[in-house]
């Protein structure tokens, strides 16, 4: 592994690894900034980095330009890293990862990450995604998911939170490292948060949180995030005012709160493990706009 830099002796007790890529399936950077919260609360021990070079173009990830406190440059690279923390009282702990989805190389990127899951004991692997939806920002995001794991499976189960796979097309990294983990023997759960689709650039705190206490809730984890609360408020209070600004929008998201709690009984809808075509979904609020002014104007 001469990409990857350890920063401490890696433990061999981290029996589950939480993994959040950066990319396709990071809708309102839902994903990432849930996995920047809980690494910087829970105070996470760095374990290791991975070079970037070998797995990204960096014309299209670029790196970044910063200044130090002396008013000297220093250029940030895309980061690849890898931080341990085990709860108190514990025996096992997590493993927790966060890297942008590479540009080429995956299969190599992947075997990368899994031989450092491997030296460091985990035997079961949970993905967080975040995709784009016809869902309201009024309404408590839904997360759905499935396993590998009987038991994990079952308690998606029981929450109404399983999704049947039905998705065939393009995948993302997430997919591809999740094949090569069962190829391992390593048992994995994915979990898929749902953004508003007509929010897209808006960084999405509540699906963040939401991510976050599933997470603690499969692991049997006493974990509290409330102290993103404040961030979900000013989110919640910034779309209600943008929202508020048209009319035809406003129409928009009462469609689609009707069509939320129409549903909110039942059990969770087959998703599939990738993310919505936002491009067709764009096109649909577009039409749905633009046809409530025009109406609104005869």
């Amino acid at each position: 592994m001469d990409a990857v830099e350890f920063h401490c002796e890696p433990p061999t007790n981290m029996s589950t690894m939480v993994v959040a890529f950066g990319g396709w399936i990071d809708a309102g950077e839902a994903v990432t900034s849930a996995m920047r919260h809980m690494v910087r609360q829970l105070e996470a021990t760095p374990l290791a980095s991975v070079d970037p070079e070998d797995f990204f173009d960096f014309t299209q990830v670029r790196p970044i330009v910063r200044l130090n406190e002396a008013g000297e440059r220093t250029i940030r690279w895309p980061r690849i890293a890898f931080w341990t923390w085990q709860p108190p009282g514990s025996s096992e702990g997590l493993l927790l990862f966060r890297g942008m989805e590479p540009h080429r190389r995956w299969r190599a990127y992947t075997t990368v990450l899994l031989d450092i899951a491997a030296r460091c004991g985990v035997q079961r692997i949970i993905s967080l995604g975040a995709l784009l939806a016809a869902v309201p920002h009024t309404r408590p995001p839904r997360v759905t998911g499935r396993s590998t794991d009987p038991t994990w499976q079952a308690q998606l189960e029981a929450w109404g939170m399983y999704s049947r796979p039905r998705y065939q097309g393009p995948t993302g990294i997430s997919s591809v490292l999740l094949d090569a983990a069962s190829q391992r023997g390593l048992s994995s759960l994915t979990l898929m948060g749902q953004a508003p689709h007509y929010l897209q650039g808006a960084t999405n705190p509540e699906v963040s949180q939401t991510l976050l206490n599933t997470v603690s809730r499969l692991l049997g984890l006493t974990l509290d995030w409330s102290s993103l609360d404040e961030a979900v408020r000013n989110f919640r209070m910034q779309c209600d005012q943008a929202v508020a600004a048209d009319t035809a929008t406003q129409t928009y998201v009462r469609q689609l709160e009707q069509d939320y709690d129409a549903t909110a009984e039942e059990t969770s809808p087959a998703l599939g493990d990738e993310t919505l075509n936002s491009e067709q979904l764009f096109h649909d609020l577009e039409d749905f706009l633009r046809k409530e002014r025009e109406g609104g104007t005869t």
